[in-house]
């Protein structure tokens, strides 16, 4: 068994190394997913599939893109530009409803990443400082902890089109 913190702190060295262009919001985002999957909250497998489907034809593949990474605490970003066919795009989309109805994650928890993210801030290499994220973290604390959507700096750069899925819906 692994630990935590030795789990999150290598995932995020990962994703500062294949995203060094990422921002707060970036990172914040990637913990928000590793502690409660999606944070979607879906009522309608059709709409959501619906969604997929515009997001999968508009789709940029990026040739450094993953089929899937390890995002870790069991879940992991599907990239939707692995995906061949609509078969692979309904399976997708299946794993991604019953991922949301499976990994509710804590705000607790997720708090305690956060801190993780800032006591250990100087051995990630990030390109932006300590105290733009603990700017960008009171901010956030102010306005509830939200799902966040990616910087405009990491989508030009990186494209991204994935669901998170909870490896243990498969």
């Amino acid at each position: 068994m692994t630990d935590e913190r030795t789990d999150l702190a290598g995932i995020i060295k990962a994703h500062t190394k294949r995203y060094p262009l990422l921002q707060p919001c970036d990172i914040v985002k990637l913990i928000y997913q590793n502690e409660f999957g999606g944070g979607h909250l879906i009522t309608d497998r059709e709409q959501s599939l619906k969604r997929m489907r515009e997001e999968y034809v508009a789709v940029k593949a990026d040739p450094r893109s993953p089929a899937h990474e390890d995002i870790g605490n069991g879940m992991e970003r599907v990239y939707l530009s692995a995906l061949e066919n609509e078969e692979a795009l309904v399976e997708l989309n299946d794993l991604f409803v019953r991922s949301a109805m499976l990994h509710k994650g804590s705000l607790k928890n997720f708090k305690r990443k956060l801190d993780i993210l800032i006591k250990e801030f100087n051995t990630f290499g990030f390109h932006f400082s300590k105290k733009d994220l603990v700017e960008y973290l009171r901010q956030y604390e102010k306005e509830g902890y939200p799902m966040v959507s990616h910087s405009a700096v990491y989508r030009e750069a990186y494209h991204p089109a994935y669901r998170v899925i909870d490896i243990n819906a498969r």
